[in-house]
């Protein structure tokens, strides 16, 4: 199945997603929200004995990706649903027409939707896995931040890439290796969760930087300029790209 994505993306799904529906005129739109959790719930152990027959029956032993509600209610606007999504930073699906009134067909088509979309992250944290390994990085090393990383917004992760920043650059200049080291890899499991566009890796190198008298004004100049291209403020960013060419040309 493929998923048609309004907000975020198929290569990069965040693990959180508002999916709409509309009925056959497309005068109403319905929605569920989709939730992949970081961990595994085997939801068997907090279910009383004599329901275990039922449990067995509909196979929710996993519970580790779900939507609800089960089935999409209905929501006031379709505007609303897209302003939510952007607000919370959620991938946004439309999952296509559906009968609100149909429940069972309806919570097929909600959970044919969740299957697609764990697929896609499954593949994406594959991929991520692979890209990390080559950095020396794995999630053994880092769980707590992994999972923290790929539950926060852009802005959030953003700020946090500043804060990062400022502890690397603090560690090198003060010659503590071992938290130099462990910074360094929270950077790079973090910049998994950016575009190759933003160059944390560059702006690693600089940060990283002790032979470099202008290494810190380099750092603050690509940290800029992550934050000019999530707000989309191309006219700045030209600037800062400008300033970029000068100083390292």
């Amino acid at each position: 199945m493929t998923l048609d994505f309004e907000y975020g993306s198929s290569e990069s799904p965040r693990g959180h997603a508002l999916i709409y529906f509309q009925n056959s005129l497309k005068q109403k739109t319905y929605a569920s929200y989709v939730i992949l959790l970081p961990i595994a719930v085997d939801v068997s152990k907090y279910v009383p004995p004599f329901l275990m027959n039922q449990v067995g029956e509909i196979g929710i032993g996993d519970m580790s990706a779900f939507a609800f509600p089960p089935a999409p209610e209905e929501v006031d606007s379709l505007d609303a649903i897209k302003e939510i999504a952007s607000y919370r930073d959620d991938d946004l699906i439309f999952g296509g027409i559906c009968n609100p009134e149909d429940v069972p067909s309806a919570m097929i088509k909600v959970n044919e939707v969740v299957e697609a979309y764990l697929d896609l992250y499954e593949k994406t944290d594959e991929r991520n896995a692979v890209v990390a390994d080559s950095h020396g990085i794995t999630k053994n090393q880092s769980p707590v931040s992994d999972v923290m990383y790929s539950l926060m917004s852009e802005t959030d992760r953003l700020e946090e890439l500043t804060k990062l920043v400022g502890r690397l650059r603090y560690s090198v200049e003060a010659g503590e290796q071992s938290l130099s080291k462990d910074t360094e890899e929270d950077i790079l499991t973090l910049s998994l969760y950016f575009p190759e566009l933003y160059q944390i890796k560059t702006l690693l190198r600089w940060a990283k930087e002790t032979n470099n008298d202008s290494a810190a004004a380099k750092t603050d100049l690509y940290l800029k300029r992550c934050f000019l291209l999530a707000r989309e403020e191309y006219v700045e960013l030209g600037k800062v790209e400008k300033d970029i060419a000068e100083a390292t040309g």
